[in-house]
């Protein structure tokens, strides 16, 4: 599923790896004094593990309360897994810890050096754009419209739908975190998606117009649009007027799309 592909991209998990070994080598936070190296292999990699199922669980509750503005979900998401971890963290530390003792820990300095990594960890993976929208430069408005389309995916509510394809009896579903096929006509997949402004490029195909990145050409008259996830939706004759008059065709065109 999409929530559990964020976390689980190549760049996730070579933070997190790379982040393992330095921890082992160094041994912060007094882990360097009081653990043999077999034991903090042993307790940063229990942490930095519990972690990963903790980020996952936070962004996916992040996703359900419908929240993507970025400063918003990252600081949530951030909170919600030092919630999560910063227990845990004490605990293993109390119980693999040969010197320090439970008694010898303080929750509320755990929970701020975990709030504080973890959130480096997020805004990294925002930066780096392995979460979207990358950066920080502009924030979804959270009151933004969903179609009723939605509901019908497995994968995050959160994610946008860019184009809608027949196939057979059945519907594909493209979004920024991957595809779905429906069983559903695609008519009524169309009537779904209000009031999310879109059209049809082809008897098959329904793009929205916010997902269109330009148009392409190819030799013989054969006419597509990019869409901002890299589908190429073919455009056909009849349809090509309604792209003519969102701007994104030129009349001088005519012809070349079939």
């Amino acid at each position: 599923m999409a929530s559990y592909e964020g976390l689980l991209s190549p760049l996730t998990l070579f933070i997190l790896s790379a982040g393992w070994c330095i921890a082992v080598i160094a041994g912060p936070f007094g882990t360097y004094a009081t653990m043999t190296w077999l034991v903090r292999v042993i307790y940063w990699g229990c942490v930095i593990g519990t972690g990963l199922m903790a980020g996952i669980v936070a962004r996916s509750l992040m996703m359900t309360f419908g929240i993507r503005a970025p400063v918003r979900f990252d600081f949530g998401a951030s909170l919600l897994t030092c919630v999560l971890l910063a227990p845990a963290i004490m605990a293993l530390r109390g119980w693999l810890d040969p010197v320090l003792t439970h008694g010898d820990l303080k929750l509320w300095s755990i929970a701020f050096n975990t709030f504080m990594i973890v959130a480096g960890v997020f805004v990294l993976r925002r930066m780096l754009g392995a979460e979207q929208p990358a950066g920080y430069a502009g924030d979804i408005p959270e009151e933004a419209p969903r179609p009723r389309l939605h509901r019908r995916l497995s994968e995050v509510r959160a994610s946008e739908i860019m184009r809608l394809s027949a196939n057979d009896h059945f519907v594909d579903v493209a979004t920024d975190a991957g595809q779905e096929t429906l069983r559903l006509r695609l008519a009524d997949a169309i009537a779904e998606m209000e009031p999310v402004a879109g059209l049809c490029t082809h008897r098959s195909h329904w793009v929205t117009l916010s997902a269109i990145t330009g148009v392409e050409r190819e030799s013989g008259g054969k006419v597509f649009v990019r869409l901002r996830n890299g589908d190429r939706v073919p455009v056909s004759r009849k349809y090509r007027p309604r792209l003519e008059v969102a701007g994104w065709i030129g009349s001088e065109a005519g012809g070349q799309a079939r």
